[in-house]
């Protein structure tokens, strides 16, 4: 049986960032944009945790922490309270007194994963992979092959296929940052004109995930990251479909390209193919 989570969130965007981010879990959700039509959820739902996004200081302290007490009475050891930068006085003091979990809002895909994991999955690690994609083409590794034009040591390119998918991946080092730019496409591969556009990838690194990313209209995505010697790539091709991407070893290369930066030219933008269509210099996606 799958969990199920309660979303208390007055946003509506960043609702749905949640209800992403919980789905990836293989978790369901159910949505609630104040704490009074959440409790009246709780009351009818059967759900495994709740999140909460805790008002502002406008509200009623003493109705906040009566409907913050309910709360940890349904799912004791199980709210997660979503929080500003600097909580107020008043909040922060709530979180201590009930010890309850935060998770800043702008860190969302990077706390609030492992955070909730450990209280829907506490002894058992949901298992999401279905199928691992095969590494077909490291640049970094073997000669160009026809129809890629030459990379700066600044740039490596990736190829991986699985079943009725290929996905380009490029890694950037910018010179004198120790920052890597992750960008990628994926495509099918009986049908590369329509798009695997809104599907959710996952970054993953040593410590667990980084960050979550949906695909554009064109089944693009990028990241930002650093210090990690490799990372990971879960993507859910379909409904309870994840394919897995294993990225090679990152420190060494980032290494010597810093090595031959030096004596190359400024490192140029890779370009991502799109079949039928002219190379598109690759930016930042949203």
């Amino acid at each position: 049986m799958q969990p199920k989570v309660l979303i208390i969130c007055e946003r509506a965007a960043e609702r749905d960032t949640i209800r992403v981010l919980v789905g990836t879990m293989g978790c369901l959700w159910v949505l609630a944009s104040g704490l009074d039509e959440g409790l009246a959820l709780a009351g009818r739902e059967r759900t495994s945790a709740a999140l909460l996004e805790l008002p502002g200081t406008d509200a009623d302290a003493v109705r906040v922490e009566q409907g913050v007490r309910e709360l940890l009475v349904r799912f004791p050891g199980r709210v997660i309270a979503l929080t500003g930068d600097s909580p107020p006085p008043m909040i922060s003091e709530l979180l201590s007194r009930y010890s309850i979990p935060s998770v800043p809002r702008d860190r969302l895909a990077a706390d609030l994963w492992p955070c909730l994991e450990s209280m829907v999955y506490p002894h058992l690690g949901i298992r999401r992979i279905t199928k691992v994609a095969r590494l077909v083409l490291d640049t970094s590794l073997q000669p160009l092959p026809a129809g890629i034009r030459y990379l700066q040591p600044d740039t490596r390119q990736l190829v991986y296929e699985a079943p009725a998918l290929t996905a380009n991946i490029a890694f950037e080092r910018s010179p004198g940052s120790t920052r890597i730019t992750l960008t990628g496409q994926i495509m099918r591969v009986n049908l590369p004109q329509i798009p695997l556009n809104g599907v959710p990838v996952v970054l993953k690194g040593q410590k667990g995930p980084m960050g979550l990313m949906i695909t554009n209209e064109a089944g693009e995505f990028c990241f930002e990251f650093q210090n990690e010697r490799s990372v990971s790539l879960e993507i859910e091709v379909s409904p309870n479909d994840w394919v897995l991407f294993l990225s090679p070893p990152l420190l060494d290369w980032v290494g010597r390209a810093g090595d031959q930066a030096g004596t190359r030219p400024g490192a140029t933008d890779i370009s991502i193919m799109d079949e039928g269509k002219p190379p598109r210099r690759r930016g930042r996606l949203a």
